[in-house]
């Protein structure tokens, strides 16, 4: 029973994942409202942006980021 319940995880896991990602999503535009959870969805995009940074490359990765954002060309 666990084998095939694993085997079924393995072969559509994209598939749960993005339905749940969906069912979390709609939860939220019904509860908080749609700009409230866009809101969300950016500070946590830019939350995953700053941790990725600093997980490759420390603080002066993201200085680096930050110097290449702001400076003129």
């Amino acid at each position: 029973m666990e084998n095939g319940f694993l085997e079924f995880l393995k072969k559509y896991k994209f598939t749960i994942l993005l339905c749940l990602i969906g069912l979390i999503l709609v939860i939220l535009f019904f509860t908080i409202g749609f700009w409230r959870t866009i809101l969300l969805m950016v500070i946590l995009a830019l939350c995953f942006l700053v941790g990725y940074l600093l997980d490759q490359s420390g603080p002066d990765g993201l200085k680096n980021f930050v110097n290449k954002l702001f400076s003129k060309k």
